[in-house]
């Protein structure tokens, strides 16, 4: 059994996020040799079906936006989680950023923005 989970992320970012916020983005969605980032991987999906992407600019509004779906395995949770906490202080405004979704079940888990941090909420109790 595969442990893989369907990540969708999409939020702004102020514009006063810190440079080396910025940076962190920017090497997460730029593919290593070792496979070690989480947003860069691009095209068919393995296990969770559709596309993967990862796009970051600046926003509409100012400041920054980002979106990405990703597959990812569950030995990389900490450092999304380590990600999240990073990003956590510079998302605009409190509220939904994204979803979490293992391969096998049918709804994803909310990830909310709750009080300067990121929280996982089930949506459909296990």
């Amino acid at each position: 059994m595969a442990d893989l989970y369907a990540l969708d992320l999409a939020f702004d970012l102020v514009e006063a996020t810190p440079d080396t916020v910025l940076a962190e983005i920017r090497r997460q969605l730029t593919p290593d040799e070792e496979g070690a980032t989480l947003l860069a991987t691009r095209g068919p999906a393995w296990r969770v079906g559709g596309m993967l992407v990862g796009e970051f600019g600046p926003g509409e509004r100012g400041g920054w936006a980002l979106t990405a779906r990703q597959e990812i395995h569950a030995e990389q949770l900490p450092d999304l989680e380590d990600l999240l906490m990073l990003l956590a202080p510079h998302i605009r405004p409190p509220g939904p950023v994204g979803r979490i979704r293992f391969y096998e079940h049918e709804s994803p888990d909310l990830l909310v923005l709750r009080e300067g941090r990121v929280v996982q909420l089930a949506l459909d109790p296990r």
